[in-house]
């Protein structure tokens, strides 16, 4: 008898393991999902500007990468709900929306500290070659 509890719990388990890692990933992928949009939005409205110079047109790449972010955001945000759903069909009354909020905010953190990380990449990056450039030490 407490073979079968045990082995009805594991999926349990397991789907709430799932639900908290789906929370995360869509949590994770906040950020450069908006910020691909915002790239793109702030590229078109550069484009319409009325200046002297060619006009930038929109790279497809750029759409490319806010497409299929905004792909993969939205299908790891479905199959999120789905495991939230079925979660709740094999426990009654599962707790979901606590440990969902909590995946999803971890996730963002974790965004945000890798695109500073890698924002402070780029500007040591820039300053090395800048410096091998001007052949000496810059100040400030």
């Amino acid at each position: 008898m407490s073979l079968t509890v045990v082995a009805a719990a594991l999926p349990a388990e397991r789907l709430s393991d799932a639900v908290i890692g789906l929370a995360g990933l869509v949590g994770f992928l906040i950020v450069p999902t908006l910020s691909a949009w915002l790239r793109l939005l702030l590229r078109f409205l550069e484009g319409e500007s009325l200046g002297l110079g060619r006009r930038r047109r929109l790279s497809s790449l750029s759409l490319l990468r806010a497409l299929s972010l905004t792909a993969l955001a939205a299908f790891l945000a479905v199959q999120w709900q789905r495991a939230g759903g079925e979660l709740r069909e094999l426990r009654y009354e599962a707790a979901v929306l606590g440990p969902s909020l909590q995946g999803a905010v971890i996730g963002l953190g974790l965004s945000l500290l890798y695109s500073l990380g890698w924002r402070l990449l780029r500007a040591d990056l820039t300053r090395a070659r800048t410096r091998r450039r001007l052949g000496g030490l810059l100040r400030g």
